[in-house]
């Protein structure tokens, strides 16, 4: 005998098949619609037990729950590894800050002594520059006198070009300890000829010449190719050169200035003397003044600063 849910089952499928059969009428017509009684009788045929129910509900909760204990444990898993990771970059990231807070201390340290020594390679130069410019301090460099003039005459051509420039110097006064020529830049032309470097035994003598040339306004007759300068070292020379800008538009606009020591500029202006002891210094006082510069300031590059912090150490736990 079979047991009572296979006989339930097939009773099910037999009842169904006796419904599915429809009596044929005579010309082989439509079929006669099924009354609504035996509709009804068949929806509740169609509906399962209410055993079947509880079993598949209970089923179902039971793969539920075993499918949320995997995916809980598989999830707790992934999330162990994963809070692993974040520890291990967090305690990674630590010691990078603390490394690079050393580092900034140490750039920092760096920099205050490179500041230190370029102040200090700065006033040393300015030291060396005024040493060389005092044991040149008695000299005149003279260009353009021509190579026909040979090496033994020049002490002579000398003596005629400073008398003539200042009259009022005894011959006495006029004793070149030395007088030479010196060698050219390869950058000039051969046809130049190269300039005279001389020394008077007295100072005096020296600035008198050059204060009587820089207040003529054309050389005598005959030395009209000549010029005269003070003999400066070359650290002078290329201080000098960064106020260029400056001094063209000085001379442009006829505001008289000269040169002190260390490289500066005096300029007396409206019965106020000024000193610039800075090309950029001497830039911004012509613009307040009101004399536009044709050309720019020149760029010095920037000195590196100091690395500021720009984060926040955080502690990582597990």
């Amino acid at each position: 005998m079979a047991p009572p849910k296979a006989q339930r089952a097939s009773d099910f499928f037999r009842q169904g098949r006796r419904d599915k059969t429809w009596p044929e009428q005579d010309g082989g017509g439509s079929h006669s619609p099924t009354p609504a009684s035996d509709q009804g009788s068949d929806t509740e045929a169609l509906q399962p037990p209410p055993g079947d129910i509880s079993l598949s509900e209970a089923k179902m909760a039971a793969m539920l729950q075993k499918l949320r204990s995997s995916m809980k444990e598989d999830l707790q898993l992934a999330v162990d590894d994963i809070r692993r990771e974040v520890h291990e970059v967090g305690t990674r990231l630590n010691a990078l800050e603390e490394k690079t807070d050393d580092l900034c201390q140490a750039n920092d340290g760096i920099l205050d002594k490179i500041r230190q020594m370029e102040s200090e390679q700065a006033r040393l130069t300015a030291k060396l520059a005024d040493l060389e410019d005092r044991s040149r301090r008695n000299n005149i460099r003279v260009r353009g006198v021509p190579e026909s003039v040979a090496g033994s005459d020049i002490p002579e051509y000398l003596r005629q070009l400073f008398t003539v420039i200042q009259p009022n110097l005894e011959p006495a006064d006029l004793r070149l300890d030395r007088a030479h020529r010196v060698p050219k830049p390869a950058t000039l032309a051969r046809d130049i000829p190269r300039d005279i470097v001389t020394r008077l035994h007295y100072f005096s003598a020296k600035d008198a010449i050059l204060t009587a040339q820089r207040k003529s306004t054309a050389m005598p007759p005959g030395y009209e190719k000549i010029s005269l300068f003070a003999d400066l070292s070359p650290m002078t020379m290329a201080r000098r050169r960064d106020f260029i800008n400056v001094t063209k538009c000085l001379r442009n606009h006829k505001i008289p200035y000269r040169w002190g020591f260390p490289t500066k500029l005096l300029i007396w202006r409206n019965g106020t003397l000024t000193k610039l002891e800075d090309p950029d210094q001497g830039m911004h006082k012509l613009k307040a003044w009101g004399l536009f510069p044709d050309h720019a300031p020149p760029n010095h590059p920037a000195s590196p600063g100091q690395v500021t912090q720009e984060w926040t150490k955080v502690q990582w736990k597990k």
